[in-house]
Parts: structure tokens; C-alpha cells; sequence
């Protein structure tokens, strides 16, 4: 870490995406404690050197909406607002890691949760991150409450209301895997929108990544369970994949 605190980020304003299946790794809870302080301590580094970070995270971990909708025939809306509520309680144990190594930090939901958490408000959660708060995102779907839409998508509209800089996906993986290499392994260190399509396998919703395209906001996909890649990420490094217009 002492050589990434010895350079300047490269944004000042990030949305940090993280998969709530990463958030379980491979214990036996629903979220590993160790990988939640990970991400915390890696997040009050980043913040230490000024970079503004919301966070959106997944609640695959507690409830996968897809896989109940499959399984049970259960109705798809209802299932994905159980998503949603699972994202709430990431949220909030997120921020309790972030808060106990003396990180302030607000959660603000799309839908009223008023004993644990803000109601959406775009400037409040601006002046928030300009205070050098983190503000995380939770109960949402497509940026507005939405439950049939992703966490991915609702990262990428909430990263174009509050003018981010980049999207961050943390996830499992180590980033977009190069579907021509005979190396099953291989991924791409940089690569363009429009080349994603023909040559990358990826994680991240098509969706979201459409969206980030058509509003120039790039994304990188990185493994977060990696020591030190979320403040790499954070502060710009080169981690993972990055994925932006020009791809080179």
C-alpha cells in the first residue's frame, strides 16, 4: 500500500459495485466478516487520499430473485423485491464495518426503511460524498426502486445521477476473460466497449454496460477478494479490466 498512497488518483468520484456472491466468498455465512472489514479497510484508504466513493451492492448472497423465479415459479416481481430487500441488509452491514474503523457512512434506499437508512435524495447523497462521506446505495433496481432490473444497471444510473467518474465492479473473477485465448484464464488488461461484444466474456449486466457506454463512463471489473485490488481500483490502477470507448 505504501506505493499507492505515494500517488495522486486518477477520479475523484467513483461507484464501487460489489457482488454480493463475492461478499459470501466461500464460508459458510451469508457474508464473511473478513472479506467485509477487507473492504472497508481498503475503502478508508482510498477515501484517505480523497477519492469520493459510493458503493451499490449486489444481495445475491442472502436471495438470488433469478434462481427462486426458476425453481418455484414465484411471481418475478415479487421475487426481485426480496432482492432488493437483501440489498438493504448488505448495506447495512457494510456500513457498520465502515463506521467501526471510523469511515462515515450513509445508506440511502429507493424504498422507505426509516429506522436504518436515509431516503434517496441525489444532492443530499452529494453533499454527503463531497464531506468525504461514503454513501451506499441499497434496496434498488434500476436506479429507482425497480425490482426487475439489476444492481449492475441501477450502479451505472446512480453512477450518471451523482456525476462519477467510473464504475467499479468488484466481483469474484479476476475480469473479462478473452473468449478467442486458449488460456481459459486469460483476461484483458483493456478493452473497448464495442470490442466486449465479439471478444469478452463478462460478469457485468449487458445492460449496464450499455449504459455506461452511450454516457462515457468507463468500467472496471476486478477481483476483489484480491488483497489490495479494491483500493487499486478505487484510486485508478491498473487492476483487472478496464472497459472504456476507446480500448487501448
Amino acid at each position: 500500500m505504501t506505493n499507492l498512497k505515494s500517488k495522486s488518483p486518477k477520479w475523484k468520484r467513483v461507484v464501487f459495485k460489489i457482488s454480493g456472491a463475492a461478499l459470501a466468498c466461500s464460508g459458510p455465512n451469508n457474508v464473511d466478516p473478513k472479506v467485509a472489514m477487507q473492504i472497508a479497510r481498503e475503502v478508508e484508504v482510498a477515501c484517505r487520499l480523497g477519492v469520493q466513493v459510493a458503493i451499490v451492492v449486489g444481495g445475491r448472497n442472502f436471495f438470488s430473485g433469478e434462481t427462486w423465479v426458476t425453481a418455484t415459479g414465484l411471481d418475478r416481481s415479487t421475487a426481485y423485491q426480496i432482492g432488493m430487500m437483501a440489498t438493504v441488509m448488505n448495506s447495512i452491514l457494510l456500513q457498520s464495518s465502515l463506521e467501526k474503523i471510523g469511515v462515515q457512512t450513509r445508506v440511502q434506499t429507493a424504498f422507505p426503511v426509516q429506522e436504518v437508512a436515509e431516503p434517496y435524495n441525489r444532492q443530499r447523497a452529494i453533499r454527503h460524498l463531497e464531506k468525504g462521506r461514503v454513501v451506499i446505495f441499497g434496496g434498488i433496481g434500476a436506479g429507482a426502486g425497480n425490482p426487475l432490473f439489476s444492481t449492475d444497471t441501477a450502479a451505472a444510473l446512480r453512477a450518471s445521477e451523482i456525476n462519477a467518474e467510473a464504475v467499479l465492479k468488484g466481483t469474484n473473477v479476476d475480469g473479462v476473460y478473452d473468449c478467442h485465448s486458449q488460456d481459459n484464464n486469460a483476461t484483458f488488461e483493456h478493452i473497448s466497449f464495442r470490442d466486449l461484444v465479439s471478444k469478452g466474456a463478462t460478469s457485468m449486466d449487458t445492460m449496464a454496460l450499455t449504459f455506461c457506454e452511450e454516457n462515457g463512463i468507463p468500467v472496471v471489473v476486478f477481483n476483489l477478494l484480491q488483497p489490495g485490488n479494491i483500493s487499486k481500483a478505487l484510486c485508478g490502477e491498473q487492476v483487472g479490466t478496464l472497459i472504456d470507448q476507446t480500448g487501448r
